[in-house]
């Protein structure tokens, strides 16, 4: 979860509780997923700029694949098998949603677009 502070700041909530400041202006976060169920699809959320990544970490093994409704496309994105974080990169724009697959464990996933310099 993001938000921001009275100067401007991006401002993100840690798995904790804490609160840390985004210091990259590289990467926007587009969602973020919490949770502890087992098979879920989540919202159609829109790329406008031809990379985003997401990254996971997890208590326990979780599966997450790509899908883009418009062509039909889809694509596995992260399997892991047990306990820690990764990240992972898709380089295409338009509208997506991720399928999770995930045993008993809680989960943090942040889907995050790379925006061009400015």
């Amino acid at each position: 979860m993001h938000a921001i502070d009275e100067n401007g700041r991006t401002v993100l909530l840690n798995e904790d509780g804490s609160w840390q400041y985004e210091n990259s202006k590289e990467w926007r976060v587009v969602r973020t997923y919490m949770g502890d169920s087992t098979d879920k699809n989540t919202d159609l959320f829109e790329i406008h700029h031809p990379q985003w990544r997401v990254r996971v970490s997890t208590e326990d093994s979780v599966s997450i694949y790509w899908h883009e409704p418009s062509s039909g496309n889809q694509d596995d994105l992260i399997d892991m098998g047990s306990k820690g974080s990764d990240e992972s990169y898709v380089y295409k724009n338009g509208s997506f949603y991720l399928e999770i697959f995930a045993s008993s464990g809680k989960y943090r996933i942040v889907v995050e677009e790379k925006v061009p310099a400015e």
